[in-house]
């Protein structure tokens, strides 16, 4: 009788020590990038291709490719904080000089889980952005440090969810996600609009 309450009471610490090893943790990480438009021209004008003898024109906008690095803690069933360091360039390069406009922005978001698939979020974001330049444009008076107001972000995801890949569970999920964000770059007292709308995708794991 005392062998079956000791397997009994064996069995039992194993199950519940199952169980705590596979409870999901509050946090997650997450990776996400996208394209986007908007924002006002910082420069803009012709280049010579390295190589070639093509001229073509360029502009530097705060848009393009972005991409940000995070993480996302869940306070509830349906609520969750999230932050994040993005990084974004635009560098339009020629055979005498080039110019990069590189941009850092931190950000912080909470989200409510509006279903297991939809969920929209609101928050803040700092950006540091700094223009160089070589060659030929070394000496234009637009480069160096773009100072930006704390900005405002708005975004809405929808993730692709099975019964085991939801936000209260550690399974990855894979989604698309439409932000827009308002903000605005200064430099050398001269205002430049940093507005933009993206389309990109998110990564949970």
């Amino acid at each position: 009788m005392k062998q079956w309450v000791w397997m009994v009471a064996l069995v039992g610490a194993c199950t519940a020590s199952q169980a705590q090893t596979v409870a999901p943790s509050p946090w997650r990480f997450f990776a996400g990038g996208g394209m986007a438009s908007g924002g006002d021209t910082i420069f803009s004008g012709t280049i010579t291709t390295d190589g070639t003898t093509q001229v073509v024109p360029f502009q530097v906008t705060p848009g393009g490719p972005k991409f940000r690095l995070g993480g996302d803690y869940r306070l509830g069933e349906r609520i969750t904080v999230q932050g994040s360091v993005g990084m974004s360039t635009s560098d339009p390069m020629g055979y005498n000089g080039s110019l990069t406009f590189a941009n850092n922005p931190v950000e912080l978001l909470v989200f409510a889980n509006l279903t297991d698939a939809l969920r929209a979020g609101l928050g803040v974001r700092q950006s540091f952005a700094r223009m160089a330049a070589t060659g030929k444009v070394e000496s234009w008076p637009g480069v160096g440090r773009y100072e930006s107001n704390a900005a405002g972000v708005a975004e809405v995801q929808y993730l692709f969810s099975t019964d085991d890949s939801k936000p209260a569970h550690s399974r990855p999920q894979f989604g698309l996600s439409v932000r827009g964000v308002n903000e605005t770059f200064t430099h050398h007292s001269e205002s430049f609009s940093g507005n933009h709308y993206e389309l990109g995708l998110v990564l949970y794991y």
